[in-house]
């Protein structure tokens, strides 16, 4: 069973350094500056998950999620945690069985040819589904939040994330839950080089190519040589495979900054990301 969850008013918080990532299908274009509405949310957010939250099974996250009951809306990388942030519906929309299943294999990092085989279907059909399911949940394959990547693979069985908590908060109006993760110590993946480990950090946490390259000041073929290289040392193929791997290695198991690429976790830095880039949202 779910633990009850006490709802926790935000507070004033004294002003913090933030970046902003707002994401959509295409491109993230870097906002140094968030608007008021949307530093309400992150400040609420953050004040939850520090002063208000529980531990929380993932997969409870997970059938929440699938079940439309909670709709995620933002994501938070900060220097320790990630946070995703989910409106609560009150039992909208969900997915049927069948999609929910499929999409959490494809979170757990399996290739959708071997879901259609293990499901006897084509695999155009799991595509089809895959994307249908993404649609229905407002993401975008572009847009997965780390914490729901997490809570599909602990709905599965296939990996256990230590210290997940849970918080409510109100922002707008409008009753959210905030959901946190450890941010993931990728120099436990050994087999790694530093460079390989800093840029496999920022893959787990959902970073093109284009902005790896950027924050590295190195170019895109540098990084795809270097994603080539991560996926092979690890043989796992793409994102959801490395977390489930990142899982395995033991890389959430912290909740303590990590030293991984130096100046990568600024003390005080937080990153937001929109989960749900459509219009209105």
């Amino acid at each position: 069973m779910p633990p009850v969850l006490q709802l926790v008013q935000p507070a004033a918080r004294a002003p913090t350094t933030s970046s902003w990532n707002l994401l959509d299908q295409r491109t993230r274009p870097h906002v140094p500056e968030a608007p008021d509405a949307r530093q309400a949310i992150w400040q609420g957010a953050l004040e939850a998950d520090e002063k208000g939250s529980v531990e929380c099974p993932l997969e409870a996250i997970w059938n929440d999620h699938v079940h439309g009951r909670l709709r995620a809306w933002w994501e938070s990388v900060g220097p320790d945690r990630i946070l995703l942030v989910s409106r609560v519906a009150g039992g909208g929309s969900g997915l049927g069985t069948e999609d929910a299943d499929i999409l959490a294999r494809v979170f757990a990092g399996q290739q959708q040819k071997v879901v259609a085989s293990d499901l006897g279907i084509a695999p155009s059909t799991v595509s089809g589904r895959y994307v249908r399911a993404l649609d229905r949940l407002d993401l975008t394959p572009s847009v997965i939040p780390v914490p729901l990547v997490l809570a599909a693979q602990a709905a599965l069985g296939v990996a256990k994330i230590p210290r997940a908590r849970t918080a409510f908060f109100e922002a707008q109006g409008r009753v959210c839950m905030v959901v946190s993760v450890p941010r993931p110590d990728t120099a436990r993946l050994t087999n790694l080089t530093t460079a390989e480990q800093e840029v496999a950090a920022w893959l787990v946490e959902g970073c093109s190519r284009f902005e790896i390259a950027r924050r590295r000041e190195t170019s895109v073929h540098t990084v795809a040589r270097q994603f080539h290289s991560i996926f092979a040392v690890q043989r796992v193929t793409g994102r959801f495979a490395l977390i489930r791997s990142a899982v395995a290695a033991g890389c959430f198991e912290t909740d303590l900054p990590t030293q991984v690429g130096g100046s990568r976790r600024e003390s005080g830095t937080e990153e937001m990301r929109m989960a749900d880039p459509r219009p209105g949202a």
